[in-house]
């Protein structure tokens, strides 16, 4: 009986999920995209490509150098990457960036047509004292953003990979932005959202028909196996719905957002992405300002860790060490291919992949056969 009703439950789960828009659900081509430790910037593309389009991908994320000089002697840092430093106190001028442009118009994808720069607007090394309603620092924001888009644009990519995680700045934690500028949390969601809106209508204005992947936006309020205890106002990512409600809200029609679930990270069993889709879907839905838009307009992903846990967990020798093993990983990334609305994502920091370093051929060849059940060309 008990197993009965596990399946019965695994059934709902689904149905419920796909009910949102019967028409997204298995019908999208399904797309793998790589971001990781492995990524590479505008100048390797563009002088790699035909040798980057040879691993199992649709696509990959693109790292923009600021300082180009300073990059090919080194200086590889995120300081030195201009995703990581959008919501920082520094405006950009567009015309540094026109050789980057140049790399990506130069780069002539046969295969990879899932291009994505990321953009990364929590840490550290862009806090310096970042407050929302900081209407000077708004502005240099909105520049930022401005010049990312239209790289992401004019270089012919996809969109953008939006990286919420707060890597030592707490931009969408209450208590912790409350702290600079004592507002209540219902001022914090509204000015949160208008900034979300803001830089929707720029993208708008530039890209309409961008496609947004990210790590995860409402979903992290019922998924975090502790954070979900807590009411918005305390959780530590309480602010982030009000942000993406804005972004959807201001967006063309033709624009994508994609929870492409980081949670997913270590799934091994179907019932796991089922729940999880269940979750991005619908129960998120109930976080959002705008429940009929957020669900009209959000698709779900799933990410998958190849190295998970890290340097500690993994082996290029004993595959026995490792968290996956090559088939439990093509098993994994099978169901992710079946279950997602559109993209998956494959997440590694010892395993590179261009060129391809500590990445037994077990493991490249597992993706390839999880590919091939799904029916992915090479």
């Amino acid at each position: 009986m008990a197993w009965r009703c596990f399946i019965i439950l695994n059934i709902l789960a689904i149905f419920s999920a796909s009910a949102v828009n019967p028409e997204k659900f298995g019908k999208i081509p399904k797309k793998l995209v790589y971001y990781g430790w492995g990524i590479r910037d505008t100048m390797f593309v563009r002088q790699n490509w035909r040798e980057m389009e040879q691993m199992p991908f649709e696509g990959v994320g693109i790292s923009v150098p600021i300082d180009r000089k300073a990059w090919q002697e080194g200086e590889r840092h995120t300081g030195n990457q201009l995703e990581w430093n959008l919501f920082g106190p520094k405006a950009f001028r567009f015309d540094d960036f026109l050789p980057a442009i140049e790399d990506l118009k130069a780069t002539k994808w046969q295969k990879f047509a899932e291009n994505f720069l990321p953009a990364c607007i929590c840490s550290t090394g862009q806090d310096f004292g970042f407050n929302w309603f900081d209407e000077k620092r708004w502005k240099t924001v909105v520049n930022n953003w401005r010049i990312l888009v239209t790289i992401a644009k004019e270089g012919g990519l996809k969109g953008i990979i939006l990286d919420p995680e707060q890597y030592g700045a707490y931009f969408f934690h209450y208590p912790t932005m409350r702290e600079r500028v004592d507002k209540l949390f219902s001022e914090y969601v509204e000015r949160v959202r208008q900034c979300g809106r803001e830089l929707m209508e720029v993208t708008r204005q530039i890209f309409p028909d961008i496609t947004i992947l990210m790590f995860w936006a409402h979903s992290y309020l019922p998924m975090h196996p502790t954070e979900r205890k807590k009411p918005p106002e305390q959780n530590a990512y309480g602010l982030l719905p009000a942000f993406v409600d804005g972004m959807m809200e201001a967006a063309d029609e033709r624009a994508k957002f994609v929870d492409l679930c980081e949670f997913a990270y270590g799934f091994k069993e179907r019932h796991q992405f089922l729940e999880a889709y269940h979750s991005i879907v619908n129960k998120a839905a109930s976080f959002s300002l705008f429940p009929g838009i957020y669900r009209r307009k959000i698709l779900v992903g799933f990410g998958l860790w190849l190295d998970y846990g890290g340097q500690k967990r993994w082996s290029v020798d004993d595959f026995g060490k490792n968290y996956f093993s090559p088939d439990e990983f093509r098993r994994s990334l099978q169901m992710a291919l079946e279950l997602t609305d559109e993209y998956v994502w494959i997440y590694s920091q010892m395993p590179r992949f261009f060129p391809p370093s500590n990445l037994p051929d077990s493991y490249l060849q597992a993706i390839k056969e999880a590919r091939k059940i799904v029916g992915l060309q090479e």
